[in-house]
């Protein structure tokens, strides 16, 4: 079974997060992490959500179109996928993606011991 355009959206951009983290500042990550928090849980309307925000980052959308066909593929997992997603898988997955990618603060270097 094919995805939705809806969902190749959401799996390319979900891709790009994981592959291309630097394309993505800190006020980039704030904004989409204010997005995410006002997502319903229905595919299209994620999908429809996140080509509007990257409307707005054309660096970003240049890279999602720049994506080879079936490059995304491995987001979906091994043996790729039959079933559709879900509004929750959507969001859970795009949440936890976007978490994980966010680089640790570095700490500050210890003071040396006198």
């Amino acid at each position: 079974m094919a995805l939705s355009p809806y969902e190749e959206t959401i799996l390319d951009f979900v891709y790009i997060v994981q592959n291309q983290p630097e394309l993505f500042t800190a006020e980039d990550r704030a904004d989409f992490a204010e997005l995410i928090a006002t997502l319903p849980e229905d595919v299209e309307e994620i999908s429809n959500q996140i080509a509007l925000w990257c409307e707005t980052r054309p660096h970003i959308l240049d890279a999602i179109f720049a994506l080879p066909i079936g490059e995304s593929d491995s987001v979906r997992a091994a043996g790729g996928r039959n079933t559709p997603l879900t509004g929750k898988e959507s969001k859970d997955a795009i949440e936890n993606t976007v978490r994980e990618s966010i680089p640790p603060e570095k700490s500050p270097p210890p003071t040396p011991k006198k």
